[in-house]
């Protein structure tokens, strides 16, 4: 099982359970969920802070009452939804004593109960640092260790049962650079990249060198010749033959054979929900298209499920002449609860509702044009740009799993680069205003709050 939190609920748990009193306290989350190949995750929607006043606390115990629960588990019996229970411990890397034991199945219990099924709940402790240790509580009230537990937000903290324990001699130099911890770290995520060519090529290549356990590969294309000047590995023989884009990446990263796992769709990510699915169970997304809705689904699937997202964009503008008026890259780091791409200004709610009609419906689209003010030219691409834009980005995210930053990642929500003016700024942005993603924060799938559309045409 995977457990992931917010970086907001995770300081608001931290500020109650470890209050610096010396007492042990008590608190919930009301989880959404989701499921993939076998993996489970619990993912954080809502927290309840039991009150000091409503509890018996002690140095090494806790109690309070039922009663206070009780909307969690109305919540949960309706929806489905998981019971997350999360309690201190002042002695760093302290496992589960008897009296939690005794508390675990007491509790437990009552959830299910309440809650009917076979869908798990867990219990955490939380440490004075804000790390955590977890396990599972089966139906049969017996106890199994939780694999991991993720901390969302301006960075990102997994607190993993197991790791590797040496590092393979192809990525020594790299741990050199970013610590032992942070390349076993990228051995066990999976990250899923949409958008296998201009960014999304250099992008991928980075990644399986850093040693990225499993990507996912997600880009309906085939290698076509205006491809060759920037998507790395691919031949001339791959266009002439139309070779999937997604398959000629693959093949490279299975030749070069050092240990990255590869799944790979030809689907557009709105159209299959075994995209969709994949890509809520990866540790980390990368969005390297033009595609509005490919940008607006993936913010959705971050939000819901929790799934840091780094979006980038390029745009050269040419003067006609030959010439280049502009070169312009941004990098957004998105999180769940953090402003949206649209709130950005990344693409407007126009754009995305022509995009959506054009794909869904095309005669439709054609007979409202005269609503739309888009016009459809191919932009210049080189792989120099596109390599530099992603080079940032992927370092951008190393830096919210080992910050080396001298100042604190809340600092690099937008970067803005400017060749032209050779030109690089950093921007902060404020959390999210819009109502959809905030009540979706970590819902999972959660029906029928759940907001992506899927049309099965394809599949």
């Amino acid at each position: 099982m995977h457990i992931k939190i917010t970086e907001k609920m995770h300081q608001e748990l931290k500020n109650h359970l470890h209050s610096g009193d010396g007492l042990e306290a008590i608190a919930f989350a009301l989880c959404g969920r989701h499921s993939f190949e076998g993996q489970e995750f619990l993912l954080t929607h809502k927290i309840l802070l039991i009150e000091y006043e409503r509890c018996i606390r002690e140095v090494n115990t806790v109690s309070w009452k039922t009663i206070d629960l009780e909307p969690f588990l109305e919540e949960a019996a309706e929806k489905g939804l998981g019971i997350v229970k999360f309690h201190s411990h002042f002695i760093q890397g302290s496992e589960f004593s008897e009296l939690d034991d005794k508390s675990d199945v007491s509790v437990f219990d009552t959830v299910y109960s309440w809650v009917n099924g076979d869908n798990q709940h867990a219990s955490i402790v939380m440490y004075p640092n804000g790390s955590m240790k977890g396990r599972i509580v089966t139906p049969a009230l017996t106890f199994e260790n939780v694999e991991k537990i993720s901390v969302i937000g301006n960075s990102v903290t997994n607190y993993c049962y197991t790791t590797k324990s040496q590092i393979e001699q192809s990525f020594i130099r790299n741990a050199q650079a970013f610590g032992e911890k942070t390349v076993k770290q990228l051995s066990t995520m999976k990250i899923g990249v949409v958008g296998c060519s201009g960014t999304g090529s250099p992008v991928i290549e980075q990644l399986y060198r850093l040693g990225v356990g499993h990507l996912v590969l997600v880009d309906s294309d085939h290698v076509g010749v205006e491809n060759l000047n920037r998507i790395i590995s691919s031949k001339k023989s791959d266009a002439e033959a139309k070779r999937l884009k997604v398959e000629v990446i693959r093949d490279h990263i299975q030749s070069v054979d050092i240990g990255t796992k590869v799944t790979s769709y030809t689907n557009l990510l709105q159209e299959s929900r075994q995209v969709v699915d994949d890509l809520a169970s990866c540790d980390y997304l990368f969005g390297c298209m033009d595609s509005v809705e490919g940008r607006h689904y993936l913010n959705l699937i971050s939000t819901n499920y929790l799934v840091p997202l780094t979006d980038i964009g390029v745009k050269l503008m040419a003067d006609g002449n030959g010439g280049i008026n502009s070169i312009v890259g941004n990098i957004h780091y998105v999180y769940s609860g953090s402003q949206t791409l649209l709130e950005r200004g990344v693409y407007t709610a126009t754009q995305l509702a022509e995009e959506s009609l054009k794909r869904i419906s095309p005669e439709e689209h054609q007979n409202r044009q005269v609503y739309f003010n888009n016009v459809e030219v191919d932009s210049p691409a080189v792989i120099s740009v596109n390599t530099l834009c992603s080079s940032i980005a992927v370092n951008d995210m190393l830096g919210r799993l080992h910050p080396y930053r001298f100042q604190d990642n809340v600092k690099y929500s937008t970067t803005v680069i400017n060749l032209t003016d050779w030109d690089f700024n950093y921007y902060s942005v404020s959390e999210t205003k819009e109502k959809l993603h905030y009540r979706n924060i970590g819902v999972g799938n959660l029906e029928p709050n759940f907001n992506i559309y899927v049309n099965e045409k394809n599949n």
